[in-house]
């Protein structure tokens, strides 16, 4: 009976440990937020992002990968002003950063003409006291600012020429 207790215990444990970050993890905010933005042809991702990116929200562009089955638009940290919540938290200074990627729908027949776009918004802060940059909770300020960029992102690809 003991040793049936105990294995039960382990069981239990184990399979506890196995599941992640878990539900908790889901109501925790997170650095990272990412985003769908819907379906497009290639070119027209690559250039309304490159666009948006750089002319309408002030990034600049770190790393381009453009290739029939990949592309990959990632911009620099860009400094950006500590929201009030952000500083309550104890934050000084607030970088964030917007990866675009996007894949075929399908591989079938070759290349695809249709890509599936994503967005991945990351945000880092320093400590009022300075020292490495740690990864900040996307507070809701923050995430209204990334929910507009990928509206934005996602609506002008619903208009591009398939």
């Amino acid at each position: 009976m003991y040793r049936v207790t105990i294995l039960a215990l382990g069981i239990a444990l184990f399979l506890g440990a196995c599941s992640g970050p878990g539900s908790e993890g889901d109501h925790a905010p997170s650095s990272t937020l990412r985003f769908n933005l819907g379906t497009s042809a290639r070119n027209h991702i690559v250039t309304t992002a490159e666009n948006a990116l750089l002319t309408r929200y002030g990034y600049r562009l770190d790393r381009r990968v453009d290739t029939a089955e990949d592309v990959r638009l990632e911009t620099s940290w860009k400094a950006v002003n500590a929201l009030e919540e952000e500083q309550l938290a104890g934050y000084s200074q607030v970088r964030v950063r917007v990866s675009v990627t996007a894949r075929p729908r399908s591989r079938a027949g070759g290349t695809g003409s249709t890509f599936a776009a994503r967005m991945v918004a990351e945000c880092e802060g320093q400590l009022a006291g300075g020292g490495n940059w740690v990864e900040v909770p996307i507070m809701s300020g923050r995430e209204a600012y990334f929910e507009e960029i990928a509206e934005y992102l996602e609506n002008e690809f619903k208009g591009g020429v398939m």
